[in-house]
């Protein structure tokens, strides 16, 4: 009976170490391109607000854990400052002088989150592109080393699509983070419906006019789940890249965190038959353009990974592909 139970605990152990094995194959050369990190203090405050956390503190704040529990080789860590800037936390801030120290304070908890894994992880900060010190705060994160690319956040800044005054200050900042050689992750609408014609119009009117902008398109380009409007705003980049070959020459990337929504009790579950668009239209782009991507804490990266090898219709040789896709960002 002895000798049972022990053989059986070994086959355990065996099982477990080519299970860790397996999963560390899997992860070799995974890149997360969309990882929020978020300090004690905003976790504090937002719940303060009634924000409600599904994990203990720890999975949001420590980035060495979040390194550990994701198994990637790297990823894009992104501050989540812009919400001290929101109608949210004016209660929190109460002066305009606290809600930049706080925004500030945020940006540079993520530069020291990526200065503990300074090869993996390419630090984000982020700003509300409508505040009078965003330009100081612009130049104030630039100078970081450990703070490489900006963020921001359309939705979150009430952003109004329909406004010639908010295109022009988003063109100001593209401008400005084309000129200082600053990548931009961009999170551009909120699901609104973005027809064809204004998707072509962003893309000519916004992005083209600075040629070295670096530009990660957040969700692809919508709020997750690939609907009309992600469809499009794609549809209208491969238009204009048809149109303007010196266009597509510029560095575009798209971020695929909530592309698939698998199981998720909040948000309605991407059909089959999207999911075989979506795939039909990354490969009219180019499957070098799409970047994997979480959105951690709100998605994992197992079930990320797995919506998208499992629903995703590519080619074997296109999925390899979009999983060993990575950032230029990255150090090589």
């Amino acid at each position: 009976m002895l000798e049972k139970a022990r053989a059986f605990a070994t086959s355990l152990l065996v099982f477990a170490i080519c299970n860790t094995a397996l999963a560390q194959e899997k992860a070799q050369g995974l890149y997360d391109h969309h990882v929020h990190v978020l300090s004690p203090r905003l976790i504090a405050d937002w719940k303060s607000l009634g924000m409600e956390f599904s994990r203990s503190d720890e999975f949001y704040m420590d980035s060495s854990l979040i390194m550990k529990q994701n198994e990637v080789s790297g990823a894009f860590l992104i501050s989540m400052s812009h919400l001290y800037a929101t109608e949210d936390f004016r209660t929190i801030c109460g002066t305009a002088e606290m809600e930049r120290r706080l925004v500030a304070a945020e940006n540079d908890f993520v530069a020291v989150s990526v200065a503990r894994h300074p090869s993996s992880f390419v630090g984000f900060f982020s700003i509300n592109l409508f505040k009078d010190y965003a330009f100081d705060e612009l130049n104030r994160c630039k100078a970081n080393p450990n703070l490489t690319g900006l963020k921001l956040h359309l939705p979150a800044c009430s952003f109004d699509l329909e406004s010639p005054e908010h295109w022009k200050r988003l063109a100001e900042i593209l401008s400005w983070a084309a000129r200082e050689n600053v990548p931009v992750l961009l999170h551009l609408t909120a699901g609104e419906d973005v027809d064809l014609a204004k998707a072509i119009w962003f893309w000519e009117t916004i992005v083209e006019p600075h040629p070295s902008l670096e530009l990660y398109l957040a969700h692809l380009g919508s709020i997750g789940g690939f609907n009309d409007s992600s469809e499009n705003i794609l549809m209208g980049y491969h238009r204009r890249k048809a149109e303007n070959p010196e266009f597509g020459k510029m560095a575009v990337f798209f971020d695929l965190s909530g592309a698939i929504i698998g199981t998720n009790p909040e948000i309605p579950r991407t059909t089959d038959e999207r999911c075989k668009r979506l795939a039909e239209v990354m490969l009219q782009i180019g499957v070098e353009r799409f970047l994997f991507a979480s959105d951690y804490p709100v998605f994992s990266v197992s079930e990320t990974r797995s919506d998208l090898t499992s629903r995703l219709a590519l080619p074997a040789d296109d999925l390899a592909k979009l999983l060993s896709n990575r950032s230029r960002l990255f150090v090589q």
